[in-house]
């Protein structure tokens, strides 16, 4: 496809972590100069940007967000039927995980030749299911546990503009909690049926979380299947154990559960059903069901 004949849509979220109008301005520019027919669209409201993915009829769909708002684009660009629109990402959020995992490009002139050049990816995805709610897809994780809680309390609070803080800060509080476990019950690639009582149980999509920190290398975002990665004990002590293997790429010992899952259960053992995120946002609560979508999605690339 020629850039003359790529219709490009920007689709921004102005309450993204790091909203930059004029560089959007730039890249339409850019895109224009190139010969592509430019679509913006900004999001004032909740859902905004999703019905836009859903129903713009355009070859590219740039975002300009962080993980949230690519979820809720992602989740429209995937329940069209047919030939959808490829997806670009313009990282201006505060957590931008698909940028890291892709090595996508961040400055704004590389971006627009990247989507004029029209190099890509696949983007497999994951699902989330309640009781009697739709599923939704996602491409970073869906977990259960001391994480969820976590980003339940910061949300709640509304901590926008300094909401990396925010976690670290509520992150060591609720180490000190009680809570009840997460039983996961994990049906394997070849059928095989486990159970096992987590702390934290997270079913990834990303080889990566919380950023550039490499989860395991057993999944990506652009081959298909899941990976349960858990910790059994979440004390605080587990928890520093688990932060610094994480930071040096080696979540591994005896206290982490790792395997590949293709429909896995989590809820909670006994008592109050335990909090959910799904790529970084909440979820509700338990139990969820999570399993390996066969749709995908294509990311362009450099």
């Amino acid at each position: 496809m020629t850039a003359s004949a790529l219709r490009v849509a920007i689709l921004a979220n102005p309450s993204a972590g790091r909203h930059a109008p004029r560089d959007l301005d730039r890249l339409a520019t850019r895109l224009a100069a190139a010969g592509c027919a430019v679509t913006r669209v900004l999001g004032e409201r909740p859902g905004d940007l999703a019905r836009a993915a859903a129903t713009l009829d355009v070859d590219v769909v740039a975002v300009a967000g962080g993980d949230g708002t690519l979820n809720s684009v992602v989740g429209a660009l995937v329940a069209r039927p047919g030939a959808r629109p490829r997806l670009a990402v313009i990282p201006q959020g505060t957590a931008n995980v698909m940028v890291a995992e892709y090595a996508l490009p961040t400055r704004i002139e590389a971006i627009a030749a990247a989507i004029v050049g029209g190099r890509a990816r696949p983007l497999h995805l994951g699902r989330a299911g309640r009781d009697g709610e739709a599923a939704r897809p996602f491409f970073l994780a869906t977990s259960a546990g001391f994480d969820a809680e976590v980003v339940h309390r910061v949300e709640s609070r509304g901590r926008r503009r300094f909401k990396k803080l925010a976690f670290v800060v509520t992150a060591l509080r609720r180490g000190l909690a009680r809570r009840a476990p997460v039983e996961a019950v994990v049906v394997a690639p070849d059928g095989a049926e486990t159970r096992h009582r987590l702390g934290l149980a997270v079913v990834a999509k990303s080889s990566r979380y919380g950023g550039p920190f490499r989860l395991t290398g057993e999944t990506a975002m652009d081959r298909p299947g899941l990976r349960l990665v858990g910790l059994r004990r979440v004390d605080v002590g587990s928890l520093l154990s688990a932060a610094v293997r994480l930071g040096l790429g080696r979540l591994e010992g005896e206290n982490v559960v790792s395997l590949p899952v293709a429909r896995a259960r989590l809820a909670a053992v006994a008592g109050d059903e335990i909090a959910v995120q799904v790529d970084g946002d909440p979820h509700g609560l338990t139990p969820v069901v999570v399993e390996a979508m066969t749709e995908a999605l294509e990311v362009v690339v450099a």
